[in-house]
């Protein structure tokens, strides 16, 4: 059972958000520190518990974003938060689910891309440089190579790969905030795109 100094902190995070009234505030805060456990306190209590996780719910979808400074830790970090409230609340659970299915959808969805990639790279001149053939006017169907058209053909086919990534960075990035903001309102809001390895329902 969490301490009275600690009760009391939530007390005033909840009249501070406006969650509570100042009436509210100080009959709750008497009980508090009287120690009292009425059913109407025990009620007071579950919001405050659900306030909590709340924020925690939004901090978990929050932490993706450390991706963008260390690789992986936006994956790691949510996962640690969610493995250690799981099973103390449902919401915990079903936005550590949905955090879980976005992140393995999108390792899939650059996966692809990346072998894409690598196959765009090896047919276009990969294979003739490592053989050791010489590059010539016919070598990439009768474009020069130095000329401004091969170079255009040359972005623009990779302009089909490169641009499905930005687009999928951005996603992440908007997709987090979303989901942030809905789990501090207490709403369960799956990723769109993402594949429901884990049902969240």
């Amino acid at each position: 059972m969490p301490n009275k100094y600690t009760e009391l902190e939530k007390l005033r995070e909840l009249y501070s958000k406006g969650e509570i009234t100042e009436e509210e505030f100080n009959l709750e805060k008497e009980k508090i520190l009287k120690g009292e456990m009425t059913g109407d306190n025990k009620n007071f209590h579950k919001r405050v518990q659900n306030s909590d996780n709340r924020t925690f719910n939004s901090l978990m979808h929050i932490s993706q974003l450390s991706n963008f400074l260390f690789p992986f830790l936006g994956i790691i970090i949510p996962i640690v938060m969610w493995s250690t409230r799981k099973e103390e609340d449902k919401s915990v659970d079903r936005n550590g689910k949905i955090i879980l299915n976005w992140n393995i959808s999108v390792f899939i969805y650059m996966s692809i891309l990346v072998f894409i990639l690598i196959l765009m790279i090896l047919g276009l001149g990969g294979l003739a440089i490592f053989s050791g053939m010489n590059l010539d006017s016919t070598a990439f169907g009768g474009f020069d190579v130095d000329s401004p058209a091969f170079v255009l053909k040359i972005l623009g086919t990779f302009a089909i790969v490169i641009i499905p990534m930005i687009i999928f960075g951005l996603l992440d990035f908007i997709f987090t905030i979303v989901g942030a903001i809905k789990a501090g309102n207490g709403e369960i809001w799956n990723y769109p795109l993402s594949i429901r390895f884990f049902k969240t329902k």
